[in-house]
């Protein structure tokens, strides 16, 4: 009898050695994280992650992300009035903002004052770029928010955020095979032979643990044995998640075989999106028939009726094609 951890805590017991483990069970939490690139990228690379580095910060997108924080501000009491600064997009790209006084008693609204505008800007020939305002108010605490905002994109602009490791987690996970455990994700399997990558990145969550002790960012994983029990949960978990791709893949060619209205060169793209999901799907379904040594049924239906469906729309395309350059 052994028990396994993660880091110092405890986690189940298990039957067996190593060799008796199918793979790994993994769930996660971010909360929130805001640390420079740089820093980052050294923790990646420290722990042999260097091909998962994120891409570097979008600082367009740095200043979307502060401006949500502030979308409506508590500023102060005035009585029996309570009064709100409310940041709100202009543009639909979210690079202006609006900044309105709000003013609100027993639940109403009285008042909804524009009082000027933030915006992120960037210059198209030098690269140059900032977070510009202008006031139509002399409120103390509305200047001093707008000033707190454009403080924070200056020194947040180079960092990364858990929503860059969340992506980086699950692009792991992604190329590991992504299996569902739940219905809703969140829960995954990962084999055996993939699980390096897992380990390798629960040290960057120990990194964020040591400089936050605070922070509530965390990775678990319990081993799954290699059970004929679990054999059978594995390959149960492995149709689930397929056939979810696949009938959302199915779904979608239907949509595409009924739009007349789409661009050719759009459906295309479509199309070869579509393609290139059905294979990985087809691989995911090789790979685990392989490792659990037992046939996936209900995939293998699948797989045809997605790979039929795509043929038939190709060969609609080409027959169109063709009948046009006859005509031309």
């Amino acid at each position: 009898m052994e028990r396994a951890r993660v880091g110092e805590k405890e986690m189940v017991f298990l039957d067996g050695q190593e060799g008796d483990v199918l793979g790994y069970a993994i769930w996660y939490t971010f909360s929130k994280f805001t640390r420079h690139r740089d820093i980052v990228k050294g923790w990646f690379m420290k722990h042999g992650l260097p091909e998962f580095i994120p891409d570097p910060p979008n600082h367009r997108d740095a200043f979307k992300r502060i401006c949500s924080e502030y979308k409506e501000k508590y500023l102060r009491k005035e009585g029996d009035t309570e009064v709100f600064l409310l940041v709100r997009p202009v543009d639909k790209g979210g690079n202006i903002r609006k900044l309105v006084i709000e003013r609100r008693a027993g639940g109403k609204k009285l008042s909804y004052d524009i009082v000027g505008e933030v915006a992120y800007t960037r210059d198209e020939k030098t690269g140059a770029e900032k977070v510009e305002h202008e006031l139509d108010t002399a409120d103390k605490d509305v200047g001093r928010t707008v000033e707190e905002i454009v403080e924070r994109w200056e020194k947040e602009k180079d960092c990364y955020t858990e929503e860059h490791l969340r992506r980086t987690l699950l692009d792991i996970v992604d190329k590991s095979g992504k299996i569902k455990l739940k219905p809703s994700g969140s829960v995954y399997f990962i084999p055996l032979k993939d699980f390096h990558c897992i380990e390798k990145f629960s040290k960057i969550v120990d990194e964020i643990k040591a400089t936050d002790p605070d922070s509530r960012t965390e990775i678990w994983y319990a081993p799954i044995m290699n059970t004929d029990q679990f054999k059978d949960m594995v390959r149960m978990k492995v149709e689930d998640t397929i056939q979810e791709t696949l009938d959302s893949v199915i779904r979608r060619l239907i949509e595409l075989g009924e739009n007349e209205e789409i661009d050719e060169r759009e459906k295309a793209r479509k199309i070869k999106e579509l393609a290139a999901t059905i294979e990985n799907a087809a691989q995911i379904a090789e790979r685990y028939t392989k490792m659990l040594k037992t046939s996936l049924n209900r995939t293998g239906s699948l797989l045809n009726e997605a790979r039929e469906m795509l043929a038939k729309i190709k060969n609609v395309e080409a027959e169109e094609t063709e009948e046009q350059t006859a005509v031309v």
